[in-house]
């Protein structure tokens, strides 16, 4: 390869010059090594579904092929189509370098031919390489067309030439990637920015009156009215000695907003200890809960203290109370009321001084009907009761989570927090998570795991369900709608679609007018108002 080439491409990468301006360099080094006719880069989508033709330059009648050119790379069946050479190069990760397409079987060449008609050529030499980047991940091709033409010999490159395309490929594909990871983050940036912005504003408080920041649970992530709700009522009976039900659905966090209420509590510096009731059968569970004493049962060779013994002075968190036989129920109720156990096998009572705090996710007025849960437990038990919402009620605490999240993953294993691609905080922000807090953070490991330390999590990391959530009927409309009148609502969501379909016409705003069917003036002005601004390196007029 020229050297000179290579030099004035490292020079332009480090000057931060846009990336159009780069792949025009690419091409036209590409061209002058090969002597081609024409060559292209494509580039692969956000879904890694389609290749789309980012730029081109022709030695023919015409300057350069149309951009926005799309090579299919799955079939209707999901699975790769290796018969389209560019998909084969995609899939493999491997160069073509073919010397006479017309003599080559297994291969597809319907497209080449078809630009062959558009741009009046002859493609009879191919070849194309993968743009890759660290661990060999492919993010789009480098397709050259005739190369020898210009000095009458069109033949397959050589392998030193072959060698020389690929220094010209890794150098283009590591600029063009770093340019990618700088766009996503400046629009999730500035997403996260319009969501927050749409938050609940905080009361204010009069000025002179200084109060100290109230406690937050730790690990209980959000700012939305029902949260702000759930935690007003804790500071409210943290304090008191009264029993509390903390009620909601699975995955809302109701371990974590017990252990909130101990810690606000004058109990803080005692023990803190739980139990789930339905994880033991009831034998089992008296014991653990209660004790035994020595002969008990088969296989009781010591008496044993229960947790209501070690709790003494703290908190004992019954989870899933609901589930608790009907027999154990009655224990639970003497102990709350006088505040004594008797350990199995045992006829003398012991007094434990212990705070009682249950949670359920089922329904328990249902239960008492169904004569599955004592009547007066309940009424016992439900004194001070606190509602976790799903969090399909409390949406704007959705991004607050996928970032912490994504941040304490990233901070755990050593590596940088991933860039959440727009398709991704779109497909999660549609999604109604029936499995609450807990799904999301599933949700959010498992991408970071599908796409690796230091790559950006897109839609095909995330699980199939949520990416079809975004094409339902039900679900066209993200669930995060902010709070305010409708003019606000309505120029948040065009905002969003309007930089949505400049990001697809790579911020060309004669292509958005067409597509969206206004002006360019309107454009303009909706880009204006709304404050969208072009990412670096990917800016067009």
């Amino acid at each position: 390869m020229v050297l000179g080439d290579l030099i004035e491409l490292t020079v332009a990468m480090t000057a931060g010059v846009k990336v159009e301006a780069v792949m025009d360099q690419v091409i036209e080094s590409a061209l002058n090594l090969t002597g081609a006719e024409e060559a292209s880069i494509f580039i692969l989508d956000a879904f890694g579904q389609t290749l789309h033709r980012a730029c081109s330059r022709h030695r023919g009648y015409i300057k350069a092929m149309p951009a926005g050119k799309q090579v299919t790379l799955y079939g209707a069946d999901q699975m790769p189509n290796l018969k389209e050479p560019a998909a084969f190069v995609v899939s493999t990760g491997t160069t073509l370098n073919l010397p006479d397409i017309d003599k080559v079987i297994g291969y597809d060449f319907e497209r080449i031919r078809e630009d062959d008609k558009f741009g009046g050529l002859r493609t009879r030499a191919l070849v194309i390489l993968p743009l890759t980047i660290q661990s060999n991940r492919t993010i789009g091709i480098l397709q050259v067309v005739n190369p020898g033409a210009s000095h009458q010999t069109v033949s397959a490159v050589s392998e030193t030439c072959l060698r020389q395309l690929h220094s010209l490929a890794g150098l283009a594909a590591l600029y063009m990637w770093n340019a990618r990871l700088l766009e996503d983050t400046s629009r999730l940036k500035r997403q996260f920015d319009r969501h927050l912005a749409e938050l609940p504003k905080q009361i204010r408080k009069p000025p002179g009156r200084k109060s100290p920041a109230p406690l937050r649970p730790k690990g209980l992530i959000g700012e939305s009215p029902p949260i702000e709700h759930a935690i007003e009522l804790v500071g409210k009976a943290a304090c008191s000695t009264v029993p509390i039900l903390v009620r909601g659905e699975t995955g809302t966090g109701k371990e974590l907003m017990a252990s909130f209420i101990h810690q606000s509590s004058d109990r803080t510096g005692k023990a803190f200890v739980v139990q789930n009731c339905a994880a033991l059968p009831e034998a089992l569970l008296e014991s653990e809960l209660f004790g035994h004493v020595r002969g008990a049962f088969t296989g009781a060779n010591t008496s044993k203290l229960g947790l209501a013994h070690e709790a003494h002075g703290g908190t004992l968190f019954l989870d899933e109370i609901g589930d608790m036989p009907l027999a154990l129920q009655a224990k639970v109720l003497r102990l709350l009321q006088e505040g004594e156990v008797r350990r199995v096998g045992s006829t003398k009572t012991e007094k434990v001084d212990v705070r009682i705090v249950g949670a359920t996710n089922i329904n328990l007025e249902e239960q008492i009907a169904a004569g599955e849960f004592r009547q007066d437990l309940y009424y016992r038990l439900n004194v001070f009761p606190i509602l976790l919402p799903p969090l399909r009620e409390r949406p704007s605490d959705i991004p607050l989570l996928i970032d912490h999240f994504l941040r304490s993953a990233a901070q755990k294993a050593g590596h940088p927090v991933p860039v959440l691609a727009s398709e991704a905080l779109e497909a999660l922000l549609c999604w109604g998570y029936p499995g609450n807090v807990r799904e999301l953070k599933n949700i959010l490991d498992r991408a970071r795991l599908m796409a690796g330390p230091g790559f950006p999590i897109g839609l095909a990391h995330l699980p199939p369900e949520l990416a079809g959530a975004r094409y339902e009927a039900g679900n066209r409309v993200p669930v995060l709608i902010p709070d305010g009148d409708l003019k606000t609502i309505v120029g948040q969501y065009e905002a969003m679609v309007i930089e949505a379909k400049m990001r697809e016409v790579n911020w060309n705003k004669t292509n958005a007018a067409r597509v969206l069917n206004v002006s360019r003036r309107t454009i303009i002005d909706k880009l204006n108002r709304y404050n969208i601004t072009r990412p670096e390196g990917f800016e067009r007029s």
